[in-house]
């Protein structure tokens, strides 16, 4: 799927503004109906729409991550006593997580060549959970159809962060909201600067989702040490969602009317039986330790680090817990992702040209 983006020049600004002006109007409508996360999810719908219709829509490197940043440090707030005491049932929890992505994949990828005749390596790289640009390098150099892949993966995206706020409204075992004060102004600065650095840092170490979980960790620190209390102003976040949700819509940009209808129905089929796995996975952790179904749902959902954990901030969980479960399976995804690569490159791909 080819994602054309406008330039950040002359040409640019316009369609930054028509974007983030969509997203504010559509997000502020929800919101106001009482959808949870309705600033995120509404500018997430109202862009995709007008991207899947033509429209110029953009969003540039740098306000997306200064805002993964401003959203990182706010969600520091959530580290307290309680979630350091929690930390010891991580690891089982942890566990149960990578079974969980490991049947989802088997599943998904099954389903997608078996009903739809999906090829292997297009079926089985559209079933990987959340890790589209790690997924989009790997299909580069195998013989998948790049536009599925990158569609079933942005289709996936758009499901989850729609489909979440809805189960958490009907779900029995949602968590209590987390909801910290607002930050004086000078905490607020001191949060700010901590989290830029923090997001430096991991980007240096190439961990995924580094803005947006540097900033979270710094920020986490600084509360866990009592040095500050409480997270941003209210205003700032509902832009930073706004921004967020427009991010993810403007992803359909430059779709083909043609490769959606032919790639959406086998494509959900997929995500909601990964959706339902995860959610069995979870049933059967939440039973075994005791945490909160609805934290856990989202650290194990098909998506992506920055999605995920921005979801969790904004339907008040606690995004440590579902942030640290995205990195690790992103994390052992990009490991293990040298021994099914070669599996699903042809099988002279690695001969050197001239000899048998």
């Amino acid at each position: 799927m080819t994602v054309p983006q406008a330039p950040e020049g002359k040409s640019g600004w316009p369609s930054i503004a028509i974007t983030l002006a969509l997203g504010a109007a559509s997000g502020s409508l929800l919101d106001a109906l009482g959808m949870p996360a309705g600033w995120l999810c509404g500018a997430m719908l109202a862009v995709a729409l007008a991207a899947l219709r033509g429209v110029r829509t953009h969003i540039p490197g740098r306000l997306r991550d200064a805002t993964f940043v401003v959203l990182g440090t706010s969600m520091g707030s959530a580290l307290t006593p309680d979630t350091l005491h929690d930390i010891q049932l991580w690891p089982m929890s942890v566990v149960i997580l990578l079974v969980s992505v490991a049947a989802s994949m088997f599943v998904g990828a099954s389903y997608l060549q078996r009903v739809y005749g999906w090829d292997r390596a297009t079926a089985r790289l559209s079933s990987v959970p959340g890790a589209l640009s790690a997924v989009l390098a790997v299909a580069s150099g195998t013989s998948a159809n790049l536009p599925a892949v990158a569609l079933s993966q942005t289709l996936r995206q758009l499901v989850l962060v729609s489909l979440v706020p809805l189960a958490m409204l009907v779900s029995p075992h949602a968590a209590a909201p987390r909801v910290a004060a607002v930050a004086s102004m000078n905490d607020a600065v001191v949060m700010l600067f901590s989290g830029l650095i923090g997001s430096i840092v991991l980007t240096r170490l190439r961990v995924p989702g580094s803005k947006l979980v540097g900033a979270m960790l710094a920020s986490g620190l600084l509360h866990a040490g009592g040095w500050v209390a409480g997270r941003l102003d209210p205003v700032l976040m509902q832009m930073a969602f706004v921004a967020t949700g427009a991010v993810i819509g403007s992803r359909f940009a430059g779709t083909r009317v043609d490769l959606l209808v032919a790639t959406i129905k086998p494509a959900l089929g997929s995500i909601f039986a990964a959706i339902s796995i995860s959610a069995v996975f979870a049933w059967l952790c939440h039973v075994l330790l005791d945490l909160p179904f609805s934290e856990i749902w989202l650290a194990y959902a098909p998506g992506g680090v920055e999605a995920m954990t921005i979801m969790a901030f904004a339907l008040n969980l606690d995004p440590s817990y579902v942030s640290t479960h995205h990195v690790i399976r992103l994390l052992v995804l990009m490991l293990l992702s040298p021994l099914w690569t070669r599996s699903l490159l042809p099988k002279n791909a690695f001969d050197i040209p001239g000899q048998k």
